[in-house]
């Protein structure tokens, strides 16, 4: 069945964001005298969320602490907001991909683990307040990715059936969001993950470029 209505994950997809969360998980790690992580080692540290990126980069003596945890959040978000942008940029040949798909009548959205209140200003920045049909961040209403709720959700306020769908995201939490969500799922390369990761968590694509991304969506 053609492809009507497209699901982009935000981190590692659309945006190479990952330089900003490292610097923003560094300095709250050094605020406080812990130990720091290379650039690199973040690739594994993020997709689930900031809450889940938080308790993946304070130490472990810290695990059960809901005080510090709380103050930990704060101080990453609180940085984060002010940081955002300092590195971060879209990958190559998204703009276009996301220009022509539209062209063609594909509905897009963006759903990404990262907190609504970073995602929209995000989205917005870097490709425009009409990019998308809807942009939807994390919000308590609902459990993370890959939990289906928010995926159906999102679904629903697009007016897209799950035949008609493609999900396309960088990792194996995406890869478990589109399948848990009834769609299949494209994997990109250029994300923080690689294609060994999404071979082995099922992907039902894998693309290496925005272009051959847009073939498979417009059936080229």
């Amino acid at each position: 069945m053609p492809i009507t209505h497209v699901i982009f994950d935000m981190d590692g997809t659309l945006l190479n964001t990952l330089e900003d969360l490292a610097g923003a998980g560094n300095h709250v790690c050094e605020l406080h005298g812990w130990p720091t992580f290379a650039i690199d080692a973040y690739r594994y540290k993020v997709g689930n969320g900031m809450l889940k990126l938080v308790e993946r980069f304070m130490p472990a003596e810290y695990a059960g602490d809901s005080a510090m945890f709380e103050r930990t959040y704060h101080e990453f978000c609180a940085y984060y907001a002010q940081h955002k942008e300092d590195h971060t940029h879209v990958y190559p040949g998204i703009n276009s991909m996301l220009e022509r798909i539209k062209q063609a009548g594909v509905r897009t959205a963006v759903l990404t683990n990262k907190d609504h209140d970073a995602a929209l200003p995000l989205a917005e920045k870097y490709f425009g307040a009409k990019a998308f049909d809807l942009v939807q961040g994390r919000i308590d209403a609902f459990p993370p990715k890959p939990e289906a709720p928010i995926t159906l959700h999102a679904m629903e306020q697009l007016g897209a059936c799950a035949q008609e769908t493609l999900y396309v995201g960088d990792s194996n939490v995406d890869v478990q969001t589109g399948h848990n969500a009834g769609i299949k799922v494209a994997g990109v390369t250029w994300g923080f993950r690689g294609r060994k990761e999404l071979e082995q968590a099922g992907a039902d694509y894998v693309v290496d470029s925005a272009e051959e991304l847009e073939n498979l969506i417009l059936g080229l």
